[in-house]
């Protein structure tokens, strides 16, 4: 978590994201990509578009455009 942590805090210095609490977004980043893994694993027929991962990650991590 630390690691992660420190790589979107150094997003928010670059100005690639707009996260005001990088701990906190970080963990919401671990979680929803977890929870998406076992999705995948899991359910075979859940519905889900192509740039999912990329759309999410972007999301909880408040990256902007890449």
């Amino acid at each position: 978590m630390r690691v992660l942590t420190g790589v979107l805090g150094d997003c928010v210095t670059a100005g690639r994201s707009t996260s005001t609490d990088p701990c906190a977004d970080a963990v919401a980043l671990w979680l929803g990509l977890h929870g998406l893994a076992h999705q995948r694993t899991v359910s075979h027929a859940f519905p889900r578009p192509a740039d999912l991962v990329r759309h999410f990650a972007a999301s909880l991590s408040r990256l902007g455009p890449v």
